[in-house]
């Protein structure tokens, strides 16, 4: 049985990209691999053995389809390589993603690869909230740091590799990655809340700190989705947990201002013992 297939090439992008018709069931496809498009003419019939090819897609829809090939024009081939096989191990770790990823990744890594050329490196003021709300996009961010310097001769720092899990994370979510950001900044603002009433500096590698962040994600994940939780404690929280139960509730009527949701007294309740926890950790570490 034989690995290859039949395409009409309709464009080639570049010596590593082609658009072209799969012959078989006559489906347009974006086929990625070394030197695929090297050399080639439009209209041309090839056959493609599929170990050459790297990345496929099948179901781009058009406007994404213009936004790459557009990207595609401005980018080294090398980038454009780098970011796919770093979302060929997201996927394979992850699952599908949003298929915008292969614009923003690239557009940001390639701009990103510029900065550092020019000595202008970033700072990313979330990346403790990102490696402890997303750790598994950030291991893949490692890679991918691997990847671009062995593809493309640059070092990017923890910052970098933060943003790229920034961004593999709103592909996993189908969210922008403003949204994403957006929520994330929203997490360290309720920590600052947090931090600012008990007067204390939270250590973000405190196994504290990171039940509290990761319930906070996922009582706001809750609340966007209208999905409601039950507290049977509730009422004893409130009593004997009040002071952290007033903190949980600042943190409410923060996150209403930015997302207009109402997070419920019994989520305030589960807030307020992770609250209560590192208010016992803060008096421990005082003694």
């Amino acid at each position: 049985m034989t690995n290859k297939s039949r395409y009409q090439i309709k464009k080639v992008m570049n010596n590593n990209v082609i658009l072209a018709v799969d012959l078989q069931n006559h489906q347009e496809v974006v086929l990625i691999g070394k030197g695929l498009g090297f050399g080639k003419k439009e209209k041309a019939i090839i056959e493609v053995d599929k170990s050459q090819i790297e990345k496929e897609f099948r179901t781009f829809d058009k406007k994404i389809k213009e936004e790459y090939f557009s990207l595609l024009q401005q980018l080294d081939e090398d980038v454009i390589s780098a970011c796919e096989e770093i979302i060929t191990i997201a996927e394979e770790q992850l699952g599908k993603l949003n298929d915008h990823i292969h614009i923003v990744l690239a557009d940001h890594i390639g701009f990103a690869v510029e900065r550092l050329k020019n000595g202008m490196e970033i700072n990313n003021p979330f990346l403790f909230e990102i490696k402890t709300l997303y750790p598994r996009e950030f291991e893949i961010g490692r890679i991918g740091a691997e990847i671009i310097r062995n593809r493309l001769k640059t070092e990017i720092s923890e910052s970098e590799i933060g943003f790229i899990a920034l961004h593999l994370h709103s592909a996993r979510q189908n969210k922008s990655i403003s949204e994403t950001v957006k929520d994330t900044r929203l997490l360290k603002e309720a920590v600052e809340i947090v931090e600012k009433a008990l007067d204390y500096k939270i250590d973000p590698q405190d196994l504290s700190y990171y039940r509290l962040v990761n319930h906070l994600r996922l009582a706001i994940n809750r609340m966007e989705q209208n999905k409601q939780v039950e507290n049977p404690l509730l009422d004893t929280i409130k009593q004997r947990f009040s002071f952290s139960f007033e903190i949980a509730r600042n943190i409410a009527d923060h996150i209403k201002q930015y997302k207009d949701i109402r997070i419920t007294d019994d989520e305030l309740g589960y807030m307020a013992i992770h609250i209560e926890r590192l208010r016992e950790l803060m008096k421990s570490n005082k003694e």
